[in-house]
């Protein structure tokens, strides 16, 4: 695991966070149902993301042994009501985690409507806005945040599935999952990637301040976020500031 270059305890397990001095660990935008939303819309694809999200979250959960998990938002894809694939897979996440967390607790975010009857059946915690843990404040971050009125240090969101595109000697484009660490006014800000594999997100060095998902992150100076790629196969690498990325 990588340690973030933070006066904190936090490392990057893999797809997320763990906050050592709270036991914390955090995911975002698992977008479970996505399979079903596009089949809805003609696009036919295997359903093999839940999987790969359970995957995930089992080698993080036996790296950092956590008291608590977050769901930073976005735990559902679709909009409207639940659908089957997303009623039967919600069930399947919240049984396991109740099985090998202690504490659950849930963020509401833009796609997360009709979630509450299930995480109320399996005794996890839903949040409308987001909560405050300690000295850290977990919201979506899809909606404007007033840090004024916040006693947290740290704000951790999702939402904006942050990925860093590379070109190699031939001008291929890569493209990889990232998590940016940095300032919000006079807090630190971890924007964290999608879980989602189906979720390959926004090429922060190559959009605009006004092409960004988040209003958080246009209030950012983003060109002094530190990167970190993430990578399921290939592990966690430290990429410097975002300034140093642009092309």
């Amino acid at each position: 695991m990588l340690r973030l270059r933070s006066s904190r305890g936090i490392e990057i397990p893999g797809l997320g966070i763990f906050l050592e001095d709270v036991s914390t660990l955090v995911v975002a935008d698992l977008h479970i149902g996505y399979e079903e939303a596009l089949e809805v819309k003609g696009i036919h694809i295997p359903v093999s993301q839940y999987p790969r999200i359970k995957k995930e979250l089992e080698a993080m959960i036996k790296r950092t042994n956590p008291e608590r998990i977050v769901l930073v938002g976005d735990v559902k894809h679709e909009f409207g009501d639940i659908t089957r694939q997303e009623w039967n897979e919600l069930i399947d996440l919240f049984r396991f985690l109740k099985e090998e967390i202690p504490e659950v607790h849930v963020v509401r975010g833009n796609h997360d409507n009709f979630l509450v009857p299930i995480i109320r059946k399996f005794g996890a915690r839903f949040h409308e806005e987001g909560f405050l843990l300690d000295y850290v404040y977990f919201t979506h971050g899809h909606k404007e945040l007033l840090i004024e009125s916040l006693s947290a240090e740290l704000i951790v969101i999702g939402h904006e599935h942050p990925a860093i595109a590379i070109r190699d000697d031939l001008g291929v484009k890569h493209k990889f999952k990232c998590l940016l660490y940095g300032d919000y006014g006079d807090k630190e800000l971890i924007v964290l990637p999608a879980i989602s594999p189906f979720m390959p997100g926004t090429e922060i060095n190559a959009v605009t301040a006004n092409d960004l998902l988040s209003p958080i992150l246009r209030r950012c100076d983003l060109l002094r976020f530190r990167v970190y790629v993430i990578d399921p196969d290939i592990g966690v690498y430290d990429f410097g500031k975002l300034e140093y990325l642009i092309y």
